[in-house]
């Protein structure tokens, strides 16, 4: 591929929040102009192209997936941070999704038969209750914040379930969820980043109780699973391994990345009200809204990649060490791979073709569940509700700032009950 040239490209910055709002202007540009394009603010590579993007997932050798966008500063990650962790708590390994061989594959030996077809299938009713009890309790209101009343809760609900949490331990799950996944936005202060590392050492410590009480009186839950893991002589998680396991792998990617689909999911049907009533006609089509909604903001707008050998990508020569981002969030937008890439379209001939949730090697395992999640949240509000709108008077949907994930902070929604 030629190398074009990047006229004007730099005056857009991805590490902007007021970008960050809204990227796709920016995606079709690279997409257009250079598809590999090395970020003048940060020295690394944007991949935005959806064969682009694929070509590097597929080779997970060459394009090697442990790097932690805490450690891209200079100078790494503070060591006021990693002495919190290390005299406080444990000092959390690579996720599942930014490790490789060999420990990605002992972590995803164990997680991938927790989240199967089957599994998923069987628990569908548990998610589809969690939706209603939530609807149950907005009863008659018509007007509601609906993140925090909604999308934030109904994943945060079912995954906790799964891993066996108290109830009553719920509300401080928020403030947990949110430090474990602040620091990966590369966008927080260093007094946040500090704050974080507390919160998630106080969850470790939470964690790390529940384990012992499995360890002696087991259940049927995800904690007893991760416990009996440790014991396990091919798996032999230690300590620091299983609070990883649980807290990152388990709780924030369970539960984040959820939320964020399920609250541009209604955003979406209030941009696009016709959909509500094509959905009401064919219920099936719930399943192409799904994948929509995830192709079109996708939750991971970018992961990182590292070249391991000298290659090159897009008529780009990337040299050893040298760092890729690749978008989700642009390729899922490529014109070359889905006509009228920016409409809503549940008639799609391959409605699953996306990358939202990775392929190969790194394909999220919760995939089935996030799927199954969206589809009980938006049948359950179409159950009990005609249509959406933005509450007028209240401030407008406002996206997280985050270079990883496109989070709206909060979205005052107001519902129309059905007739």
């Amino acid at each position: 591929m030629e190398r074009l040239p990047t006229d004007g490209l730099d005056r857009w910055n991805l590490l902007d929040p007021a970008v960050q709002q809204c990227p796709y202007g920016f995606y079709r540009a690279t997409r257009a102009q250079a598809p590999v394009y090395r970020m003048p603010q940060t020295g690394f590579y944007l991949v935005t192209s959806f064969d682009l993007c694929r070509e590097v997932i597929r080779q997970p050798d060459l394009f090697a997936s442990g790097v932690s966008p805490m450690a891209l500063r200079d100078g790494g990650v503070p060591q006021a941070i990693i002495d919190v962790y290390q005299t406080e708590g444990w000092l959390p390994e690579a996720s599942c999704s930014t490790s490789d061989p060999p420990r990605h594959t002992r972590v995803r030996t164990f997680l991938e038969p927790l989240f199967t077809v089957q599994r998923v299938r069987e628990i569908a009713p548990m998610i589809d209750s969690v939706a209603h009890e939530l609807l149950d309790a907005i009863g008659d209101r018509t007007g509601i914040e609906f993140v925090h009343e909604f999308s934030h809760p109904l994943p945060m609900i079912v995954i906790a379930r799964l891993i066996g949490v108290p109830n009553a331990d719920l509300a401080r799950f928020k403030a947990w969820s949110d430090a474990i996944v602040e620091p990966f936005s590369m966008m927080v202060s260093a007094e946040r980043e500090l704050e974080c590392a507390r919160l998630v050492v106080e969850m470790q410590h939470y964690f790390a109780g529940l384990l012992e009480d499995r360890r002696t009186k087991p259940r049927d839950d995800l904690l007893t699973a991760v416990a009996r893991a440790g014991e396990d002589p091919e798996l032999h998680f230690d300590m620091r391994e299983q609070l990883t396991i649980l807290t990152i792998d388990l709780l924030a990617s369970g539960n984040e990345t959820t939320t964020a689909a399920i609250t541009s999911g209604v955003k979406l049907l209030i941009e696009n009200p016709a959909v509500i009533a094509e959905v009401r006609a064919d219920p099936r089509l719930v399943r192409n809204l799904a994948e929509e909604i995830l192709r079109l903001e996708s939750p991971a707008q970018g992961m990182f990649r590292r070249v391991t050998r000298d290659t090159t990508l897009g008529g780009v020569p990337l040299r050893e060490g040298e760092l890729l981002s690749v978008r989700f969030g642009a390729a899922n937008r490529d014109e070359h791979q889905f006509p009228a890439p920016e409409r809503l379209d549940l008639h799609r001939q391959q409605p699953g073709k996306h990358l939202a949730l990775g392929i190969g090697r790194h394909h999220c395992i919760g995939a089935q569940l996030a799927r199954q999640e969206i589809i009980s949240a938006v049948t359950a509000l179409l159950e009990r509700y005609d249509g959406f709108a933005l509450t007028p008077g209240r401030p407008g949907p406002q996206y997280t700032p985050s270079f990883f994930g496109r989070n709206l902070h909060e979205m005052y929604v107001t519902l129309t009950p059905r007739s």
